[in-house]
């Protein structure tokens, strides 16, 4: 759903008319609770497309919901503004902004703090709606991929999030990094953090911001960006009402994304990867992975990572590959044991479909991808990045 180019947009023309089979019938009496949701919606980019649908679908959501839900929705064609959606799915003005940069972490983290202010509850949720590649820039294309020994090289900014409009009247592009919203946030800022962008169940980046929450709701993968056919982002008109719950809600909230793809007529939208991580947890997974990698950057330099599970397609170089599949190859069978045991009581709920557009396998997917350091990338703006601003590079012994 989230990618600026055209890698996460799927190309449907020669597809007539697909539904999603999955429903949802449930009739319960809505029961209240103290529990507001932010949806932090950074759509001043090519997502603006896409709003309109998940404004609908969260509409819908609300009239089974038993919280509050509000969105700060900042469009390509209008200053941002912040609103709630009551439980007759009616928008209700909270305040209304001159045009400002939504890609900040620092108007994210102020954005909070005033919906907090001003729908107070006893517990708070954040999902953040926009772009994500994780590591991969905006404007990505073989016209600007440089070369490291005839390969394409590592692409040369990260991001998450986009805003091409900062202030009136002006254009340019912003983009929000892992540490920034990290450094930004305030430690417990929420019960949960639901990412609705592409490629985000990245090890690294949840790390970065693994005292910010206590869960985290993320895919490793693409998610679609096709609202005509009802394949864009999480579906909310079904799985909204449980995002005011605890672990189990929110692990039944990523079973309804899973079904929502893989019920559908399309085998080309059957495309999806969903995982729960619980962040307390990742301290635990951390201690594993450097007491098997510590010390052993030179070899991990030169892995052999042909056919290993990577959650990315295309031509984009394989950077996101899959924890466990990285962690068999690099681990006696009692490390690997003692690494398989941890990450299960890190990855609550996971799920795939079998393929994401027709062309990626998904079989061999463990809910985390993580980036491998090969020597190729060496020198690179990205390597250096990594190393100096993700916690996760520590692994390795060298910090």
């Amino acid at each position: 759903m989230k990618n600026v180019f055209s890698l996460c947009s799927v190309l449907f023309c020669h597809l007539f008319l697909f539904t999603a089979c999955s429903t949802d019938d449930n009739d319960s009496p809505v029961v209240p609770v103290s529990y507001s949701l932010l949806i932090y919606m950074a759509a001043d980019n090519s997502m603006n497309s896409e709003v309109d649908y998940t404004l609908q679908e969260l509409k819908e959501g609300m009239k089974r919901s038993g919280g509050n839900t509000v969105v700060y929705l900042d469009r390509s064609d209008a200053a941002p503004r912040l609103f709630q959606i009551t439980a007759d799915g009616e928008e209700v003005a909270l305040k209304d902004y001159e045009e400002e940069n939504s890609a900040s972490a620092e108007t994210l983290a102020r954005v909070i703090a005033e919906t907090k202010t001003l729908v107070p509850s006893e517990t708070f949720g954040l999902v953040y709606w926009s772009h994500s590649m994780g590591w991969v820039p905006s404007g990505y294309s073989k016209d600007t991929r440089a070369t490291v020994s005839n390969e394409a090289s590592f692409p040369r900014t990260r991001y998450l999030g986009m805003d091409e409009h900062q202030a009136l009247n002006t254009q340019g592009l912003t983009l929000m990094e892992i540490d920034e919203m990290a450094a930004a946030l305030p430690d417990n800022v929420a019960q949960f953090m639901l990412f609705d962008a592409c490629m985000m169940g990245s090890v690294e980046a949840l790390y970065q911001l693994r005292n910010k929450c206590r869960y985290f709701i993320a895919s490793p993968a693409e998610i679609l960006m096709e609202a005509d056919y009802d394949a864009s982002g999480m579906p909310y008109s079904e799985l909204l009402p449980q995002l005011f719950g605890g672990k189990e809600e929110l692990a039944l909230a990523c079973e309804k994304y899973y079904n929502h793809y893989n019920n559908m007529s399309a085998k080309i939208l059957r495309s999806a990867t969903i995982t729960l991580i619980d962040a307390q947890q990742l301290d635990g997974l951390y201690s594993t992975v450097n007491s098997i990698l510590d010390n052993r950057l030179a070899a991990m330099q030169s892995l052999n990572t042909d056919g290993v599970q990577v959650y990315h397609r295309g031509s984009l170089p394989k950077i996101f590959f899959d924890l466990d599949a990285i962690m068999k190859l690099t681990s006696t069978t009692a490390q690997y044991n003692t690494f398989k045991t941890q990450l299960a009581q890190t990855v609550l709920y996971k799920a795939t479909t079998e393929k994401f557009a027709s062309d990626l396998s998904l079989t061999a997917c463990s809910g985390l991808s993580v980036y491998v350091p090969l020597s190729k990338w060496s020198g690179t703006t990205e390597y250096t990045y990594y190393f100096s601003k993700l916690e996760w590079s520590h692994v390795y012994g060298l910090n």
